[in-house]
Parts: structure tokens; C-alpha cells; sequence
């Protein structure tokens, strides 16, 4: 039996380079009754953090696991943080858009 060795590292690209944060996140916003409960604008807001934080927490992984190299100085830290949660927030709008938004 063989396996597939690559399939965490997949996984983690997938949450951090796609849209894997945003689906974490919306599936949390469905799922944990807090974060239910709360308004739509914050809801909004949250979810935005929570993409962000989830892809970011993956990023560190990906590079504790040493899939990527650590970043040398504050200021690469910075701009590649910055780039994964962007990405990360604009893969929940995405995700927000496709089904919320089909469904009304």
C-alpha cells in the first residue's frame, strides 16, 4: 500500500493560496451558534477576519512543516502575510457570492 505524501501539503496550499480559508470560515459562520446568532453586518466582518486568520494560521504551519521557507526578515513576514489573507478574504467573498447571494 502506497500513500500519498502529499496530500497535508496539498491541503494546506489549498487553505492558504485558494479558497480553503473562505470555506473554513463560512462553514464555522454555519456551524457554531455564536457566530450564527450574530447580525449580518458583523457577520460579514467576522468572517473576513476569521478567512484571514485561518489562512495565516495555515501559512505558519506550511512553514513549520518546511513545505516553504521562512520568511528571513519582519518585512517578508509582513508582505506574505498580508498577501495570504488577502487572498483568503477574497475567496470568502467569493464563496458568500456563489451561495448566499445565489440562493436570494
Amino acid at each position: 500500500m502506497e500513500l500519498d505524501t502529499t496530500l497535508l501539503f496539498q491541503v494546506l496550499t489549498w487553505i492558504v493560496c485558494g479558497p480553503g480559508a473562505g470555506v473554513a470560515a463560512y462553514f464555522l459562520m454555519e456551524k457554531v451558534p455564536a457566530l450564527r446568532r450574530l447580525a449580518s453586518e458583523a457577520k460579514r466582518y467576522v468572517s473576513l477576519a476569521l478567512s484571514a486568520a485561518i489562512a495565516m494560521v495555515a501559512f505558519r504551519f506550511t512553514i513549520w512543516m518546511g513545505y516553504y521557507p521562512l520568511p528571513a526578515a519582519p518585512r517578508q513576514w509582513i508582505e506574505q502575510l498580508f498577501a495570504v489573507s488577502f487572498v483568503a478574504t477574497g475567496g470568502s467573498q467569493i464563496i458568500h457570492g456563489r451561495v448566499k447571494l445565489r440562493s436570494a
